[in-house]
């Protein structure tokens, strides 16, 4: 779907910058269950009391999401990428273009690259 293309193509910039993920507050409610996670993903995050997105960014917030016991550099991604695919997923036109914007002048340089 859209939300798995957009996260593909924002793999050019997972290691060299920050990007954003856009969420609203009306997403903070949304269970973990619901973001299609592997079972590993979801019972580490699970384990570490963490039920709903805006658990897992507020815990962002303060530690890194691959400081959670069991939680490696790959299923860090899969949960980032789930988290985006489901706010992707729920945005309207307009935030998407906004978002879309802000993440090519945050890493403007680095897209570059990986075109070139």
């Amino acid at each position: 779907a859209e939300g798995a293309t957009l996260s593909k193509a924002l793999k050019l910039v997972y290691n060299k910058r920050n990007v954003c993920i856009p969420y609203s507050e009306d997403s903070f409610e949304v269970s973990l269950m619901k973001l299609g996670m592997s079972s590993r993903a979801t019972n580490a995050l699970l384990r570490a009391r963490l039920r709903t997105l805006g658990d897992v960014v507020e815990f962002c917030k303060t530690q890194k999401i691959t400081e959670i016991v069991n939680l490696g550099r790959n299923s860090g991604i899969e949960v980032f990428e789930a988290i985006l695919n489901y706010c992707w997923d729920h945005m309207s036109q307009k935030e998407r273009a906004a978002f879309l914007i802000d993440t090519v002048e945050r890493n403007g340089d680095n897209i570059r690259e990986g075109i070139a």
